[in-house]
């Protein structure tokens, strides 16, 4: 492992594996692909900035990482793209979100933010444990002051941009994790001993 986004870049990878494997199964006869093209590591405000217009109306699916590793894991994606993912999933031809569509999206976002999870518990061998998932539809700008803010996050937040593929539609959106302060440190830095011991066999 060379570096910090080396590891997030495999993290991404291990949970859009799960994720994908999760997501087939529960589409069924669907063929869906999840992928995780970048990583990335910004400041707080750089990282809002990145993932839309402050008033830009995105859905984000959030949870809470308690026990061993704390800190805050959500999935935001634009509005179009949460309306035509729910569509996909329902069967519906709508332009808003109803509650069975809400429903649909909050069940693929605790699969996504649950894979995600399991894949750093197992980089790490550290028990996590998800709080139930949330789902807020809202303006960018407010969905960070008010859900992600509350992280209290003073370096660096990392960004997976994901892509789903269907043989029918692509959509794209953005998988963030907040640990708390010093916890990604000593995760990376734990990871990174075990990946070196590897290396040394």
């Amino acid at each position: 492992m060379n570096n910090k986004l080396d590891f997030l870049q495999e993290l991404g990878n291990i949970g859009a594996s799960h994720a994908t494997t999760a997501l087939s199964q529960m589409l069924q006869d669907t063929k869906l692909e999840l992928t995780v093209p970048k990583a990335r590591m910004l400041s707080f405000a750089e990282a809002a900035n990145f993932i839309a217009s402050r008033e830009e109306i995105v859905v984000c699916i959030y949870t809470r990482m308690i026990d061993m590793i704390k800190g805050d894991i959500a999935f935001i994606m634009p509005f179009s793209c949460a309306v035509t993912l729910a569509n996909h999933l329902t069967g519906d031809d709508r332009e808003q979100l109803n509650e069975i569509g809400e429903s649909a999206l909050l069940e693929v976002g605790n699969i996504m933010l649950g894979s995600y999870i399991t894949a750093l518990s197992l980089l790490s061998d550290t028990k996590i444990k998800p709080t139930v998932p949330g789902i807020v539809i809202d303006m960018n700008g407010a969905i960070w002051q008010s859900i992600l803010a509350g992280a209290g996050v003073t370096e660096a937040v990392t960004i997976l941009d994901t892509k789903f593929s269907t043989a029918e539609l692509e959509l794209s959106g953005h998988l963030i994790f907040i640990p708390d302060n010093a916890v990604f440190e000593a995760l990376y830095q734990k990871v990174s001993s075990c990946w070196k011991s590897e290396e040394t066999l």
